[in-house]
């Protein structure tokens, strides 16, 4: 159920604040300057959508047509609608973008580097796995697609706003009511009371890749099946949500010489490699 809040304590800038669970995270929206009853229908909305993608898209809900093309695609040419078959096509074309290091394939049981692992008929808008072990997992790349939705189908009614899918994935919409852009900043992963890292974002996205809340590595490198545990987090901004997530998600777990090299071919994307410190304080160097 969705936490719903409208307060106008200062008259001229009416503040509503959003609160709902989805795609295994809390989801925020915080939206200025707008009504109390289209601010409600908007949040309603957006979380609608949310809840939908999480349905189809989720490979561990055993309903979702995510999970129906994992257990039927290494037997069969699997049909795909719309929608589907454009997401997996934008991820085949990360994967060559980021020369690998992006792959929904890339699990324990799988080796997604072999080639041949899975593959899309144009025509019949189908696809086929090679191996009965190859599981897709949009995990690294759902949330950035469902902001991206958002922003096209159910742009925010007034130009100040910010959403939030988790901490992972955010998108800024014009300004702070109080300033000139919206501070975001990343909880210190040693010390939860300190901030690791703030940007300032102002009609932006903010994606960030790295261990999860219990310090354990969750991200798979597509080279060798395994979980990658390094201690410091890639955040990447830039205009497309969906762009984001899936650089900092290829940016995590590519060797440090490739870096550079990947992020040279997405104009207007900047990386910020966060080293946080025992002692609280953080080392955080730009790309």
């Amino acid at each position: 159920m969705m936490e719903f809040i409208y307060s106008t304590r200062n008259p001229d800038c009416p503040l509503s604040y959003a609160r709902f669970t989805g795609m295994h995270t809390d989801c925020e929206l915080l939206l200025a300057r707008c009504g109390e009853r289209e601010a409600r229908s908007w949040s309603e909305n957006v979380e609608a959508l949310v809840r939908k993608a999480d349905a189809r898209y989720n490979r561990f809900h055993p309903d979702s047509l995510l999970s129906r093309i994992n257990r039927e695609a290494s037997l069969k040419d699997t049909p795909c609608d719309e929608e589907l078959f454009l997401i997996l096509q934008l991820c085949q074309t990360f994967r060559k973008a980021t020369r690998g290091w992006f792959d929904i394939a890339a699990n324990p049981s799988s080796r997604s580097s072999e080639a041949g692992t899975w593959e899309l008929d144009k025509q019949k808008k189908t696809v086929r796995f090679s191996r009965e072990d190859i599981r897709l997992d949009l995990g690294g790349f759902l949330k950035g697609f469902v902001l991206e939705q958002v922003l096209k189908t159910l742009p925010p009614p007034s130009g100040q706003a910010i959403l939030s899918l988790g901490s992972s994935s955010s998108y800024a919409r014009g300004h702070h009511p109080l300033g000139d852009s919206w501070p975001v900043s990343l909880p210190h992963p040693y010390y939860p009371t300190r901030h690791a890292c703030t940007f300032r974002l102002q009609d932006q996205a903010l994606s960030v890749s790295g261990k999860d809340r219990h310090g354990k590595g969750h991200i798979i490198n597509p080279r060798d099946g395994n979980c990658v545990e390094k201690e410091e987090l890639v955040a990447v901004t830039g205009p497309s949500p969906l762009v984001c997530e899936v650089l900092s998600t290829a940016l995590w777990v590519c060797d440090e010489a490739e870096r550079s090299p990947i992020l040279a071919d997405f104009e207007g994307y900047q990386t910020t490699i966060v080293t946080p410190l025992p002692d609280g304080k953080s080392f955080n160097r730009k790309i």
